[in-house]
């Protein structure tokens, strides 16, 4: 992965519409926002038995179709986030291969045990909500365990602009992350679906006075914490590391400097090694 930098919003979910979501990315661009994720849903409490015998969860969207006119510009990334209310959903996303080609993948849970299943064992990157979730209450406990496991919360501010109750029920849910842990590992993102929703990054840190966040932890969840997640959601795709492999070219480094360099280490390693030998030598005659 290339180094991020900039703002960041990891919740466009109006993915079907193109010429919509083509409109929503240029606006975006024009807010200043550098990293976006769009989001697609799996719904793996309504989904049938039968249909999870093959690979229910979708194929991520086709990238491509925007790099000619977003390269430099915007990086996107493909987010899926699973609906699910028992632990039975890790039989599904262990096995899925469309998953693993999703860059972030967040749970939405509609139950508490669900809920303390996300915090404690499903390895996802990100802990979310919709309209019908929200309410789902969390412990102190499992607030935690999921801080210890590098997981983030989501706090999205476009329902609350179509939404009085959601409001209301946002504004409650980021005061209890605040009293259960001073909102720890808190990312904000937009969630809008329709381009009148989005707003400047600047506006977004305002917000966070209303979801309690102090100025330093507003800027940070829509940059700082927003990038560590996208490299947390790396290392599970990849492993436990990564590793980048780069030509010396690309580096400004030719193989003969490195090998020069190389050799001069060692000459000098030598030269210590003997310079303390024979001060050790000496000490020993004087003895």
């Amino acid at each position: 992965m290339e180094p991020l930098t900039g703002f960041c919003d990891l919740c466009v979910s109006n993915f079907k519409d193109l010429k919509e979501l083509t409109l929503m990315l240029r606006e975006l661009v024009e807010l200043e926002y550098k990293n976006v994720a769009i989001e697609q849903i799996y719904n793996d409490v309504t989904t049938d038995q039968k249909a999870k015998k093959n690979d229910p969860i979708p194929e991520p969207l086709d990238l491509s179709i925007f790099e000619e006119e977003f390269k430099g510009k915007l990086k996107i990334f493909n987010r899926i986030s699973v609906i699910f209310a028992e632990n039975s959903v890790s039989l599904t996303t262990n096995k899925s291969q469309n998953l693993r080609k999703y860059h972030l993948f967040a749970a939405i849970p509609t139950t508490e045990s669900a809920l303390i299943y996300a915090c404690q064992s499903l390895n996802c990157d990100l802990i979310s909500y919709n309209a019908d979730t929200i309410r789902v209450k969390i412990a102190r406990k499992h607030y935690f365990e999921a801080c210890s496991r590098n997981i983030y919360f989501e706090i999205k501010y476009a329902p609350c602009i179509v939404d009085a109750e959601v409001r209301k029920s946002t504004i409650t849910k980021a005061h209890k992350y605040h009293a259960l842990g001073k909102s720890r590992n808190i990312i904000m993102s937009s969630g809008a679906k329709e381009q009148f929703e989005l707003r400047s990054p600047y506006d977004v840190a305002y917000l966070g006075w209303i979801f309690n966040l102090s100025e330093e932890q507003s800027k940070d969840a829509i940059c700082g914490k927003s990038r560590r997640l996208l490299l947390r959601a790396e290392t599970r795709r990849s492993g436990s590391c990564i590793v980048h492999v780069r030509k010396l070219k690309e580096l400004g480094v030719s193989k003969e400097e490195d090998i020069s360099d190389t050799e001069d280490e060692e000459e000098k390693m030598s030269v210590s090694e003997a310079e303390s030998g024979e001060s050790a030598s000496k000490k020993q005659k004087i003895n």
